[in-house]
């Protein structure tokens, strides 16, 4: 992992698809619903930037399901082009670290990720502005364990 950096993120129209879902069935979700949505963005001119997906909770025992929510950006011309839930995602700034794939096959290694952030972010003053992230910049099936492929992010204040 590395050090966690700040970057800021323009205002985006996104298509989305949300679920609310246990741990175990997230990763097949995913994956079908990128691919539902990467063949939405072909038909309406192509994605703008990188997809992410926003995790609206936590895991916990006592909250064993949470709203988790794809995003594949658009150009905001597109808006009401695509049969699918759009929402615009406000400009903000965004603190994160980089992963790498391999670190996706350990889940401790992935909330330790989020943990992370979270007290970098308590550490030096900043307030969490809405749900963490991961966002995908890569083809994750393709590649490599060594490549870095996603950062966890949040937004903040």
């Amino acid at each position: 992992m590395t050090d966690v950096r700040l970057r800021e993120i323009p205002e985006l129209l996104v298509l989305t698809e949300q679920r609310t879902i246990a741990a175990p069935d997230i990763k097949p979700w995913l994956m079908d619903a990128m691919d539902r949505l990467h063949r939405t963005t072909e038909e309406v001119g192509g994605r703008v930037d990188h997809c992410f997906v926003v995790y609206h909770g936590r895991f916990t025992e006592d909250t064993p399901e949470i709203p988790v929510e794809v995003c594949a950006p658009i150009g905001r011309d597109r808006a009401g082009t695509a049969d699918v839930p759009m929402r615009v995602e406000p400009a903000h700034q965004e603190a994160y670290v980089r992963l790498r794939k391999s670190e996706f096959s350990d889940p401790a290694q992935v909330a330790g990720a989020f943990a992370a952030i979270a007290e970098w972010l308590a550490r030096n003053g900043h307030t969490i502005a809405d749900a963490p992230r991961e966002v995908y910049f890569t083809d994750f099936t393709e590649a490599a364990d060594t490549d870095e492929v996603c950062d966890i992010a949040f937004p903040i204040r």
